[in-house]
């Protein structure tokens, strides 16, 4: 329940900038000792910042959105994309696994598979830690100011090093000509990975279609296989049918749509 009440609190915050205890009480039907520590445990994840009798929203540059920020975005979407991608796996294969958002959910539905995961994120790592079935490989670097990728000089090289079966990566932003980033950070890891994988799947829900980035990932030349959402437009799907990739659509639930 909590990580419901989170997302409503955070996107109220995201409409309005402030709320108050008041307000929240009332709109999620709890106490206020709920509402007060609710907002306590996301100030410390740096989602907002209390103030007295209720909260403030933070921000951040575009290009280092706080991984907690992200992490609330459109989490339905990205939870019936990962679980769709979960259920493509086989098992037995490596695995990149990037720093976003889609992919730490996807990383929480690994634990009863058997893989070898290579990753740059601190979420994925975190999450898949003692798992019988996994064998772990970290890009190790310096952890960037989104909290959660491990990017650098070291990263970058130890991504030259390494071939994976499935290269499975997300992106802010995808239109009809490719895909992109706002700024660098994992961008240059998620380029040397897609070129080295077997087969890359991009992981992208509805809300990031028409978004561009000063970044190029890749084209859809790049990619075999993408799941999104469906919410995404059967017109927009079709167009990058057509340029050769499999576009996938992850259920979602009724509320949802």
């Amino acid at each position: 329940m909590y990580e419901t009440r989170k997302r409503n609190i955070f996107n109220l915050l995201q409409r309005q900038g402030a709320v108050t205890v008041g307000e929240l009480t009332a709109l999620l039907k709890v106490s206020d000792m709920t509402v007060r520590r609710d907002l306590r445990s996301m100030a410390t994840e740096g989602l907002l910042r209390t103030v007295h009798g209720g909260a403030v929203a933070v921000s951040a540059p575009a290009d280092e959105k706080p991984f907690a920020h992200r992490q609330v975005e459109q989490l339905e979407r990205k939870q019936a994309i990962a679980r769709q991608a979960a259920a493509l796996l086989q098992g037995g294969e490596s695995l990149y696994v990037d720093g976003s958002t889609t992919c730490a959910e996807l990383a929480r539905l690994l634990h009863a598979q058997s893989h070898v995961v290579v990753t740059d994120s601190l979420s994925v790592l975190s999450e898949l830690h003692g798992s019988s079935g996994i064998e772990l490989v970290l890009l190790g670097g310096r952890l960037e100011k989104d909290g959660n990728t491990f990017d650098g000089l070291l990263a970058v090289e130890s991504a030259r090093r390494v071939n994976v079966d499935i290269c499975l990566f997300s992106a802010r932003g995808f239109t009809r000509d490719g895909v992109s980033n706002p700024g660098m950070i994992g961008s240059q890891v998620k380029q040397i990975m897609i070129a080295g994988a077997r087969r890359c799947i991009l992981l992208a829900d509805s809300s990031k279609y028409g978004q561009a980035g000063v970044i190029r990932l890749c084209g859809w030349e790049d990619i075999d296989m993408m799941i999104t959402d469906s919410l995404f437009a059967a017109e927009a799907r079709e167009a990058i049918t057509a340029k050769g990739t499999d576009v996938r659509v992850a259920a979602l639930p009724e509320h949802a749509r």
